[in-house]
């Protein structure tokens, strides 16, 4: 695909503004490995500023591979790229990061916010807010049990007639 001045004087920009670019490129959409990328790896990413935001008030905040794949996909089917994965994720935390400053102790001090598949719901939806977790050690408990279902994934083709047992988290859940 190649962008020529003549593209950009049909889009709207006046020619003397055009004659002052030196190159024009064009460019194609990120994929959806890119936009977990650019949640999760750069010095400033999303998620890091995140968790940094959430530590000031002692709460861990804790993404799942399945969640991190569904922003990117919500932000892919928005067609907002990069940009659009701050307003994703301000959407899904706003509700906790407004119900932690206000958060007790003992059993209703918030532990731990945490972001999953059934957070986000589907691209088309907003999404239902992050899963608050109160009480001491609730990351812990909660990271325990779902470690538990998602790792009892039964296989077909067992020699013995018995099912196999996976016992490996099959995904690379990222607490931030």
């Amino acid at each position: 695909m190649q962008v020529e001045s003549s593209d950009l004087i049909a889009y709207g920009l006046i020619p003397e503004f055009i004659g002052r670019f030196p190159v024009l490129i064009s460019l194609s959409a990120l994929t959806e490995d890119q936009l977990v990328q650019v949640l999760t790896e750069p010095k400033n990413a999303l998620g890091k500023q995140y968790k940094k935001m959430f530590e000031m008030n002692n709460v861990k905040l804790h993404f799942t591979e399945g969640a991190l794949r569904q922003i990117a996909q919500k932000a892919m089917a928005k067609s907002t790229g990069a940009r659009g994965l701050r307003s994703i994720l301000e959407s899904l935390l706003t509700d906790a990061m407004f119900e932690i400053p206000d958060a007790k102790t003992g059993q209703d001090k918030i532990d731990a916010v945490v972001i999953d598949k059934e957070v986000i719901g589907s691209p088309d939806s907003k999404g239902c807010g992050a899963k608050i977790l109160r009480g001491e050690g609730a990351l812990e408990r909660y990271l325990a049990e779902h470690k538990q279902k998602e790792s009892l994934v039964v296989t077909e083709g067992s020699d013995e007639g018995e099912p196999d047992i996976e016992t490996e988290l099959p995904s690379r859940a990222m607490s931030m």
